[in-house]
């Protein structure tokens, strides 16, 4: 019985295969739990999204039908009109909520996970939702201060290029060697009670000394999140092929029609569903990338050892 099974550990060193084992582990033993909380939150959320990128979808079939009917303008993304702009915006939006809330709720199961004696086993939204909450208000202070540290990083960039484009040779493989470290930053301020300064050291402290373990888990996960993605992406892509081909050739009467509208709808739900589920992989990934980094370089089992060794 799974019950039975030890504890996936978070904080101890383990080979690159190991981690990925162990990610895995956790997600086969929660899969259930997993399952049915992101359903509970990622649902409604795709169906509003879906609702927009549907929208935003039309509008380029709509103007592909018109510029194959030849009535093109100056400006072709004038046809386009404000409905694209608002269902663009809302397409943003709602990934930039469905990614904040997944996140924050993986990160709230592991960490029940690692502290309830039963793990998983009988937990209820009540039990989730402190942490949920403490979560959501933690990983939006932290990406908004990451937003504008790219932004000041980007313009740095481009007054540097103004300058002289070789500059380019070494600030954008810099960037690069910066943002793999970046991915460490969202366990490690929410898992530690610690201030966002000590959050950014510590991930850059702990990112470069396991350089390498992070790129080799973000490369993995992400490649089985694309290929899981790209199956249930199947469907609409069909759709939208059939939509694009019938506005090719009829100006797009039977393009606009309720029937392929509704399949179009109910397709991107599936396909942007599915998306946010496969990113468990690449969320619970780090986790244990996170739990293995900490031990390498901060002994976390060791400390905990000796500041609990009167208690023998």
């Amino acid at each position: 019985m799974e019950s039975q099974k030890p504890k996936i550990a978070m904080y101890v060193k383990r080979p690159f295969g190991e981690k990925l084992n162990a990610s895995f582990d956790f997600i086969k033993e929660n899969w259930k739990q997993l399952f049915k909380y992101s359903t509970y939150l990622m649902l409604p959320i795709c169906l509003i999204q879906a609702a927009n990128f549907s929208g935003l979808m039309g509008s380029m079939i709509d103007m592909s039908a018109m510029q194959s009917a030849g009535r093109v303008s100056d400006n072709p993304f004038a046809m386009l009109g404000p409905t694209f702009a608002l269902n663009y915006a809302g397409v943003i939006f709602f990934s930039c909520l469905g990614a904040l809330l997944l996140t924050s709720l993986i990160y709230a199961m592991v960490r029940l996970y690692n502290e309830r004696e039963e793990r998983l086993n009988g937990i209820v939204f009540s039990d989730i939702k402190p942490l949920l909450l403490h979560n959501v208000k933690r990983l939006f202070i932290m990406g908004v201060v990451i937003s504008f540290l790219l932004i000041f990083a980007i313009i740095i960039i481009g007054l540097l290029a103004w300058l002289t484009p070789f500059t380019l040779l070494l600030t954008f493989p810099l960037l690069f060697a910066c943002m793999i470290p970046l991915a460490l930053m969202s366990p490690i301020y929410l898992f530690e009670d610690i201030s966002m300064g000590e959050a950014f050291k510590k991930t850059f402290r702990l990112g470069f000394a396991t350089w390498g373990g992070v790129f080799l888990i973000l490369i993995v996960m992400g490649i089985i999140a694309s290929v899981l993605q790209g199956i249930v992406s199947i469907p609409w892509y069909v759709i939208y092929i059939v939509k694009m081909i019938f506005a090719m050739s009829d100006g797009g009467e039977v393009a606009s029609s309720v029937g392929l509208n509704f399949a179009q709808y109910l397709f991107s739900i599936l396909m942007l569903y599915g998306s946010y589920l496969s990113a468990i992989f690449s969320i619970v990934g780090l986790v244990y990338q996170y739990g293995h980094a900490s031990e390498v370089v901060d002994s976390i089992t060791v400390e905990s050892d000796i500041d609990n060794f009167d208690k023998f």
